[in-house]
């Protein structure tokens, strides 16, 4: 904790998945994508494999895709990660461009102000997978 009585906020770990496969059966959504990034961010942290960083995670953004159907995507991926539940905070924003930055910034300031601890700030498309399936992006799996 800063002298302020303020939390700073540091990222410690950055995914990037990226999908451009153009057969069928590599098609993938863009929860799945988002899953091997945040697993590849926690990864990044260097910490070792008896810190589980997933059980400290108590709060997830995800921008909002365009290609897939979801409800409740926040939800979603934490459950796929077996994070206890409920989250302190969870956010489905909405479509922009300016979402990511929007969300971090929101995110960096939720823990500033100490009311979450560990944030997943994420978002991902299936843009090569939609044009591969489109009957199935249409409608969405969740």
């Amino acid at each position: 904790m800063s002298i302020e009585g303020r939390y700073t906020p540091i990222i410690i770990g950055v995914g990037d998945i990226r999908n451009a496969s153009t057969e069928v059966e590599d098609a993938r959504e863009p929860a799945d994508l988002m899953l091997d990034a945040i697993q590849q961010a926690l990864q990044e942290t260097g910490l070792d494999s008896k810190t589980d960083l997933r059980s400290q995670i108590d709060s997830i953004d995800v921008v909002r895709t365009w290609t897939w159907a979801y409800g409740d995507l926040p939800g979603l991926l934490a459950k796929k990660l077996n994070i206890p539940s409920p989250l302190k905070h969870k956010l489905y924003s909405v479509n922009g461009g300016n979402q990511p930055a929007k969300i971090l910034d929101e995110a960096a300031r939720r823990i500033t102000r100490g009311e979450n601890k560990l944030a997943v700030v994420t978002g991902g498309e299936a843009l090569a997978s939609g044009k591969l399936t489109p009957n199935v992006l249409k409608f969405g799996m969740h």
